[in-house]
């Protein structure tokens, strides 16, 4: 009786949650996110941090951050046909697909909160490293990998947003050192503050910082 009753109230979450994301994507569909000169910028093998909406969302960017920045979802830029597309890893508790998926840059913007998002690039990355990184997402992508619900971060065979993106800089391409003590290792893996981190990235926009 327990169980059903926190199964209930979990469902209940994210369906309250998914209708105030509803509700704020409706209010928000008119502003544009990324300008055309933001959006010349960026190439495949990029990394989009978006702020999303909803009470989840409020969460994750109040306790997976800490300074002014409050990202809360990430994802890597790919090109198909000359559109930029964006793959990433979301639960079936917020989207129809479990796991890896894919959207057109447009869509996947309209799931951000205006002035809240940031696009990075892994350091000393060359066009040919970016390449691989947006060749090895959609392996990813065919391979129809489901969201890491448990949060293991040491197994490729579920991955959630972030982790698909260290998976893919630490594991497949080794160009980043991670750390490996278990405690600062579950720190690292379990929050939004690495992602923009300038050891790992470049920051190619970040509109959180005012424009001069």
């Amino acid at each position: 009786m327990l169980f059903c009753l926190l199964f209930l109230a979990y469902k209940a979450f994210f369906y309250f949650d998914h209708k105030s994301e509803e509700k704020e994507i409706a209010e928000n569909i008119h502003i544009t996110r990324l300008t055309p000169d933001e959006i010349a910028v960026i190439e495949e093998g990029d990394f989009i941090l978006r702020r999303g909406f909803g009470f989840f969302s409020d969460y994750i960017s109040k306790n997976l951050n800490d300074s002014l920045i409050d990202v809360t979802h990430a994802g890597i830029i790919v090109r198909r046909d000359g559109i930029l597309h964006v793959i990433h890893s979301l639960s079936s508790d917020v989207t129809n697909i479990d796991g890896l998926q894919i959207q057109t840059l447009d869509e996947f913007l309209k799931y951000s909160a205006p002035g809240k998002i940031i696009i990075t690039r892994s350091k000393n990355c060359p066009p040919e490293t970016r390449h691989k990184i947006a060749m090895l997402a959609e392996s990813y992508l065919e391979k129809k990998v489901p969201f890491d619900h448990n949060g293991n971060f040491d197994d490729c065979n579920e991955l959630f947003c972030t982790e698909l993106i260290w998976q893919i800089l630490e594991k497949d391409l080794h160009c980043v050192m991670l750390p490996t003590e278990a405690k600062a290792r579950k720190d690292f893996f379990y929050s939004m503050t690495p992602m923009y981190n300038t050891d790992y990235f470049d920051i190619k926009i970040n509109q959180y910082v005012p424009a001069k």
